[in-house]
């Protein structure tokens, strides 16, 4: 795994995403002939926003048990995080200036109720 991504699995899920205090970024992405493209754009957006999120992605052999934790029902799927809860997502292949954008629009705010989802619990 590259050094600028973290592996999510179950045995991590709660160090690395419920308890994260920075803005986490997590993929879900099959890794197929679409792979190398997309893991290139996070690459990019990594290192954009080092100092003020973390990139995640979930780890191949622990997909579907996460899957089912975040609610996701395609890849690849792009959630932003934030303390604990999603606050975004994008569902389907991207580019950069997608993601620039999803990440742009929520680093200022903070999750209130009317954010999208409730805390993830372990």
């Amino acid at each position: 795994m590259e050094s600028w991504i973290c592996s999510i699995r179950p045995d991590n899920f709660a160090q690395e995403v419920i308890w994260e205090t920075k803005p986490l970024l997590i993929i879900c992405l099959a890794q197929d002939d679409g792979f190398s493209r997309q893991l290139a754009v996070l690459r990019e957006i990594a290192e954009k926003y080092e100092k003020v999120i973390k990139v995640g992605l979930l780890a191949q052999d622990s997909v579907e048990i996460c899957k089912k934790k975040l609610k996701i029902i395609g890849t690849p799927t792009f959630l932003l995080m934030k303390e604990g809860r999603e606050i975004d997502r994008i569902l389907g292949v991207t580019d950069k200036e997608a993601l620039t954008h999803l990440i742009e629009r929520h680093l200022s705010r903070s999750p209130s109720k009317n954010e999208k989802g409730k805390p993830i619990h372990e």
